[in-house]
């Protein structure tokens, strides 16, 4: 193998694995369509797929793998550049609903209705822990208590709201991401009291770390 292979067959190998995880997220996500995620096993994901048990366990310690790999895809990377309806609700203006964007809140909502709370409460507050992380802690500090007590229950007023919005239109489907946005500037207000400093500022940390991620 060449100097210059190496690293194509290692980009290869990279896409290859995202198109079979991918794969096994979009079986996952039909899966739910028909049943509760207690019904669901990695059985029913594989046969759903495809692919044999070895493929998803190459990729996969379990179901509960899949299930948060799949969520953090739709939450922040839902058109694969960066963007999804958790990274624009950290936007200054409310976010324009792309038809990914919509495709990754209807999934995240019908996961909630098939018994996955749990699981998107903790991805989400693991995805908005990271975030204020790098925009309040550059040099690797520690969040305040207070912040990370004002994040817990912002994200679980934002489940919530999707739970009970549920994926039945189009407009409860922008009236969550309408609270999804609110959610966020009223967390920018309560984070900029508790550091003493203006909530535009704040802002301004939050995103310049957001275009950095899709930059």
């Amino acid at each position: 193998m060449t100097a210059a292979s190496g690293p194509e067959s290692r980009a290869t190998s990279a896409r290859a694995a995202e198109r079979m995880k991918a794969r096994l997220a979009d079986a996952l996500w039909g899966c739910l369509e028909t049943r509760r995620l207690t019904e669901v096993s990695v059985g029913d994901v594989i046969q759903e797929a495809g692919v044999s048990r070895g493929s998803f366990y190459y990729h996969f310690s379990d179901l509960d793998h899949l299930i948060a790999w799949a969520l953090s895809q739709e939450m922040l990377n839902s058109d694969r550049r960066g963007n999804s309806f958790m990274a624009l609700a950290a936007q200054a203006e409310p976010p324009a609903e792309s038809e990914t964007v919509s495709r990754s809140l209807s999934r995240v909502c019908l996961l909630l209705d098939r018994g996955g709370m749990g699981a998107v409460f903790d991805v989400a507050l693991d995805a908005q822990l990271a975030l204020w992380t790098e925009a309040l802690c550059p040099e690797g500090e520690l969040l305040p208590d207070e912040v990370v007590a004002q994040l817990e229950y912002a994200v679980g007023g934002t489940v919530g709201m999707l739970s009970r919005a549920g994926r039945s239109s189009d407009s409860k489907r922008r009236v969550s991401m309408a609270f999804v946005h609110e959610r966020h500037l009223w967390m920018v207000r309560r984070v900029a009291e508790v550091l003493g400093e203006s909530p535009r500022s704040v802002a301004a940390r939050l995103e310049r770390v957001r275009r950095a991620a899709v930059a």
